[in-house]
């Protein structure tokens, strides 16, 4: 429950700032952080040594929310804001499928997902920043 907690707060502060900071204006930032995102379970799949596939799928699951980055860059930054609540979903299944990453890191990034998602879709919807 902490590092749900702790996930959350961090992310209503990451995309707080980024919006003070106006790097919200355009959807690339927002691209580079589902990608980002992303990234960490195969850095962790590597890191713990874990088996051929499991790496593989971690590199498959980046590779879709890398994918997902890029359309949602071309596309929309509401694809991008799901795009991140969705990733927080994937890091609440790998509480019940296993993971190779921190025993936290799933709350965690789970919790800074969804929060980080639902205030870029707020921002969205009230017009603070382009879709």
């Amino acid at each position: 429950m902490t590092a749900l907690l702790i996930g959350a707060g961090l992310g209503a502060v990451l995309i707080g700032t980024l919006y003070r900071l106006g790097a919200l204006e355009d959807r690339s930032g927002i691209a580079v952080l589902l990608g980002a995102i992303a990234l960490f379970w195969p850095v962790f799949a590597f890191q713990a040594n874990a088996g051929t596939a499991t790496i593989i799928l971690h590199c498959v699951v980046f590779l879709a929310f890398s994918a997902l980055a890029a359309y949602g860059f071309k596309t929309s930054a509401t694809v991008l804001a799901a795009g991140i609540i969705a990733h927080g979903l994937f890091d609440a299944a790998t509480l019940l499928t296993g993971h190779p990453g921190p025993v936290w890191w799933p709350a965690m990034c789970g919790g800074l997902d969804v929060v980080a998602g639902a205030l870029l879709l707020f921002l969205i919807k009230t017009q603070r920043i382009p879709a």
